[in-house]
C-alpha cells in the first residue's frame, strides 16, 4: 500500500528544510518544485482512489502518547481529499505566482511551504489530538504571514487574528477534553461509530462549543471581525491561504462535527444555522455595497460564500454535504484567484481604493479579465465548479428548509450584482483618463491565474470527479 499521506507530509518538511539552508534568490524555485512535488503525489493519490473505487486510506506510524492511546495516525477519505487537493493547488499557486511584492521571498516560501504541511497534516488526522496540533501549527504559520510580512497596519491586525483563532482554540481544547472523558478514546472514526455512549447533556456542551470554535474560524457573524482586516493587511500569498486554506479549516470542523455528534441532527439546531448563516450572508452582502477598499470587499465575500456553505451543512443532507465540500473547494479556490488578481491591480496602480481606481482593463489586461473571471466564478458561472457546489447546496437546503432555504441566494445575487457594479465602473471604465502603471506583475502571476481558473473549469466540467467520490464517503 503506498503511503501518499506520509510522502506528502515529507516532501514539505524536506522543502521546508531546503528553504532554510539555501539564499535568497534560489527559495522561491526550491518552494515551487517541492511544493510541486506535493501536489503531484496528491493527484496521484485522487486518481488512485478515484480509480479503485475506495477513498479510505489510513496510515499508521505508530504510538505517540502512550497514556492517551494516541498514535501518529492519518487517514485521508472523500472530504479530506477534496480538501487537500484544494489546499495544495492554492499553496502551489501561491509560492509560484503569488509573491506580487517580490520581497521576502525565502520567508515567505518557508512560511508557505509550512502552512501546507500542517494543512494537509491537519485534514487528514485521524485523532482529535494530531486535529488539534495541526490546526494550531496552521494558526501560527499564518500569524506569522500576516505578523512578518503584511502592510503598514499588519501589527493590530494580526494581533486581533491571534485573539480570536485563540479563543476558538480554547474552546476547541475543552471539546476535545469532554469528548476524550466521556468516549474514552480521540479517534475520530471511533468516536463516529459510538458518539452515542457520550450523554446527551455532555454532547450538547461539546456541541457548543465545537461549533463556536468552528465558526470563529470560518468566519461567520458575529465572529467574523478579525477576517477584513486580516485579509486587507496581509501579503498577496498571506491573503491567498488565510482565505482559501485557513478559513476551510473551521468549515471542516462544523462537517465533523454533525458527522461525529446525534445531538446535531437535531430540527432545532437545523433551523438556528440557517437562520445564523442566512443573517451572515447577508450582513456580510450589504457590507460590502460600503466598502471602497478592494481587498476588504473580497474578504467579505469569502464571509458569503462561508456563511452559504454553513446552510448546506445545516441541510443535513447528503447531497447538502456534498455541496457544501464541492463548495469549500469552489471557494478556496476562486477567493485565492480574486486575492491574487486583485493585490496584483493594487500593485500596478499604487492604490487600494476602487473610487481611485480607473480603467485598469486598459493598463491591466491580464488582470483585469482575470478579476472578471473571478466574479463569473464567484456566482456559480455554469461549467465551473462552483456552480456544482451551490446548485447542491441549494437543492439540500430547498428539502430540507423549503422556500426558506434557498433565500440566502439573494445575498449572492446582491453580492455579485456590485461586483459587476464596481467592475464596470472602475475595473473596465476606460472613458476619460485611466489609472496609469506604476509596478508591473511578473509572468509567474500569469501563470497562477491560468491554473487557478482551469483548476474551477476542469472539475466543473469533469464534477463526476468529486461527485462519485463523494458516494465512496461511508
Amino acid at each position: 500500500m503506498m503511503i501518499y499521506i506520509g510522502l506528502i507530509l515529507l516532501t514539505l518538511l524536506l522543502g521546508s528544510l531546503f528553504v532554510i539552508l539555501t539564499k535568497e534568490k534560489h527559495s522561491k524555485l526550491l518552494g515551487t518544485i517541492f511544493s510541486g512535488l506535493a501536489l503531484l503525489i496528491v493527484l496521484i493519490m485522487f486518481i488512485s482512489a478515484f480509480l479503485s473505487g475506495n477513498s479510505i486510506q489510513s496510515e499508521n506510524y505508530g504510538i505517540y502518547i502512550v497514556a492517551l492511546n494516541i498514535y501518529l495516525h492519518f487517514q485521508i477519505n472523500a472530504i479530506s481529499l477534496i480538501l487537500t487537493i484544494m489546499c495544495s493547488i492554492i499553496t502551489f499557486a501561491a509560492i509560484f505566482g503569488g509573491n506580487v511584492e517580490s520581497s521576502n521571498s525565502k520567508g515567505k516560501t518557508l512560511l508557505l511551504l509550512l502552512f501546507e504541511f500542517s494543512s494537509i497534516a491537519f485534514f487528514t488526522s485521524a485523532n482529535l489530538f494530531l486535529f488539534y496540533i495541526f490546526l494550531d501549527l496552521g494558526i501560527l504559520f499564518a500569524f506569522f504571514m500576516l505578523y512578518l510580512y503584511g502592510s503598514a497596519n499588519k501589527r493590530k491586525a494580526s494581533i486581533k487574528f491571534l485573539a480570536y483563532e485563540f479563543s476558538a482554540s480554547m474552546l476547541l481544547l475543552i471539546a476535545i477534553i469532554l469528548i476524550y472523558f466521556s468516549a474514552h478514546t480521540l479517534n475520530i472514526s471511533s468516536i463516529m461509530q459510538n458518539a452515542n455512549i457520550i450523554p446527551r447533556s455532555t454532547q450538547v456542551l461539546i456541541f457548543i462549543f465545537l461549533l463556536l470554535a468552528f465558526i470563529i474560524n470560518m468566519p461567520i457573524f458575529p465572529f467574523h471581525f478579525w477576517l477584513p482586516d486580516a485579509h486587507t493587511e496581509a501579503s498577496t500569498q498571506g491573503s491567498m491561504i488565510l482565505s482559501g486554506v485557513l478559513t476551510k479549516f473551521g468549515a471542516y470542523g462544523v462537517l465533523l462535527t454533525f458527522l461525529m455528534l446525534p445531538i446535531s441532527h437535531n430540527s432545532s439546531i437545523q433551523i438556528i444555522l440557517l437562520l445564523l448563516g442566512g443573517f451572515s450572508a447577508f450582513y456580510a452582502a450589504f457590507v460590502i455595497i460600503t466598502q471602497h477598499d478592494l481587498k476588504r470587499i473580497i474578504a467579505y465575500s469569502a464571509i458569503v460564500e462561508m456563511s452559504i456553505v454553513l446552510i448546506g451543512i445545516a441541510s443535513l443532507t447528503t447531497i447538502g454535504f456534498d455541496g457544501a465540500v464541492i463548495a469549500l473547494f469552489a471557494q478556496g479556490v476562486t477567493i485565492a484567484l480574486m486575492f491574487l488578481s486583485t493585490s496584483s491591480i493594487i500593485h500596478i496602480f499604487a492604490e487600494h481604493n476602487i473610487l481611485l481606481i480607473k480603467g485598469a482593463a486598459r493598463n491591466a489586461l491580464s488582470s483585469a479579465y482575470t478579476f472578471m473571471i473571478g466574479i463569473f466564478l464567484l456566482g456559480g458561472v455554469p461549467l465551473s465548479i462552483g456552480f456544482i457546489g451551490d446548485l447542491l447546496i441549494f437543492i439540500g437546503a430547498f428539502s430540507t428548509f423549503s422556500i426558506f432555504g434557498i433565500i440566502p441566494i439573494f445575498a449572492l445575487v446582491i453580492l455579485i450584482l456590485f461586483l459587476y457594479y464596481i467592475n464596470s465602473k472602475a475595473i473596465f471604465n476606460i472613458s476619460g483618463e485611466c489609472s496609469k502603471n506604476i509596478n508591473f506583475i511578473n509572468t509567474e502571476q500569469e501563470i497562477a491565474y491560468v491554473i487557478l481558473i482551469s483548476t474551477l473549469f476542469i472539475f466543473g466540467i469533469l464534477p463526476f470527479l468529486f461527485i462519485n467520490l463523494l458516494k465512496l464517503f461511508p
